[in-house]
């Protein structure tokens, strides 16, 4: 919807699900709840690249098991919600 018909909406995979939920940003189960939270606290003029963003942040650095904190620019502010494991 976002990208090929231009709706105001944030698409939401399974990078812009975790991250946000790892940071301690929201706290939702699904990726339904996880639009609607993330359109609450993220200014409109960022919904479009939010998913590109995250997903590369997801895959280079923040992935889902042992992701390299050390490499994190936002380190400092992650809560590491639900990390067993980081690097």
């Amino acid at each position: 919807m976002n990208f090929a018909f231009d709706k105001e909406v944030i698409p939401v995979d399974t990078h812009c699900h975790r991250i946000p939920n790892r940071l301690g940003w929201i706290q939702t189960k699904t990726p339904e709840q996880t639009e609607i939270e993330l359109m609450k606290i993220i200014p409109k003029k960022y919904w479009q690249r939010f998913n590109a963003i995250f997903v590369q942040f997801g895959r280079d650095i923040c992935q889902p098991v042992s992701p390299t904190c050390s490499k994190c620019p936002v380190e400092k502010f992650c809560k590491k919600i639900n990390v067993k494991k980081f690097r």
